[in-house]
């Protein structure tokens, strides 16, 4: 090798070694691309499949939460899927068994009750962060509230979500249960038709307690709010079909949704997006994980 091909071997590697890894970063722009934005053209040749949500929180939050849900499933299976909203529980279940929508987020209370009416089948369940299948109601108040437990709500101001939800039918009996209140011992006992507004009435003051998700009382304990007290556990929230849904929209979402591998790095940016208690992963669930909701409602003398 003569001295100018020794003097230009080392530029001509490193032009090589620029070359390959502009190209590697192309080939993971691509990748990661593809993985979150598909492909318009492709979208909008699939048929439509609608997807509800019980009204849990405000229509913005639903949609915040769960419109990258529906970006997922448009990506991975033959359909393409939007949500579609209603103002009750009750509206949510009477789109699902009328075939409006082929699949709902629904909560345990409205499933169990109301399952053998609409021909209501469960096909999968949420993990929580740890890995779990079960999940909690949180006793919130203001960081500086006198509060600390359950029969310190003598005399003050309680707020509960939906009565069509299990917490807003199961809380109360807790109260009463697990201290010597009655109700006419509580000032003002209300219920509202969503779980944020729950914590923002305690915020501001209105009601000096309230009873919310997990989820939602550990977003606002840096907000003001603390948790004085914890449910007995319960199965998460079921995904929910009906003998409307056609046989391949119900397997393209289980195969979908069970394909989530959380611990991947992509994937956990892009669950980052989806509303927390879908983030996580799924597994399969089958009507009987959900008798102890049944129990619950039996003790309390809330089945039909």
């Amino acid at each position: 090798m003569n001295k100018t091909s020794q003097l230009y071997l080392p530029v001509l590697l490193v032009i090589i070694a620029t070359i390959m890894w502009f190209t590697f970063r192309q080939a993971i722009d691509i990748t990661t691309e593809s993985q979150f934005k598909p492909d318009e053209n492709l979208i909008a040749e699939k048929p439509v499949r609608y997807f509800g949500v019980v009204s849990r929180y405000t229509p913005r939050e639903i949609y915040r939460g769960y419109q990258p849900i529906m970006d997922y499933l448009t990506e991975n299976t033959p359909f393409r899927f939007e949500l579609k909203l209603s103002e009750s529980y009750k509206g949510t279940v009477h789109q699902l068994g009328t075939g409006e929508i082929s699949i709902a987020s629904l909560g345990s209370f409205i499933y169990v009750t109301m399952k053998d009416e609409y021909n209501l089948e469960v096909i999968l369940k949420p993990l929580t962060q740890d890995g779990n299948n079960v999940y909690q109601s949180m006793f919130i108040t203001q960081d500086t509230s006198t509060i600390q437990r359950l029969t310190d709500l003598k005399g003050k101001s309680v707020v509960f979500p939906s009565k069509e939800s299990l917490t807003g039918q199961w809380m109360p009996t807790i109260i009463y249960n697990e201290t010597n209140l009655e109700s006419n011992d509580l000032k003002k006992m209300a219920f509202v038709s969503h779980h944020t507004t729950v914590a923002a009435k305690v915020l501001s003051g209105e009601y000096d307690a309230g009873v919310v998700k997990a989820v939602v009382a550990k977003a606002y304990r840096d907000k003001g709010l603390r948790i004085f007290h914890t449910s007995p556990p319960r199965p998460t929230i079921p995904l929910v079909v009906s003998a409307q849904t056609d046989s391949l929209t119900r397997q393209s979402i289980i195969d979908a949704f069970l394909k989530i591998n959380p611990q991947n790095y992509n994937t956990k940016l892009m669950l980052s997006e989806w509303d927390e208690e879908l983030s996580y992963g799924f597994q399969k669930a089958m009507d009987s994980d959900y008798d102890p909701i049944r129990q619950i409602l039996k003790s309390i003398n809330k089945i039909p």
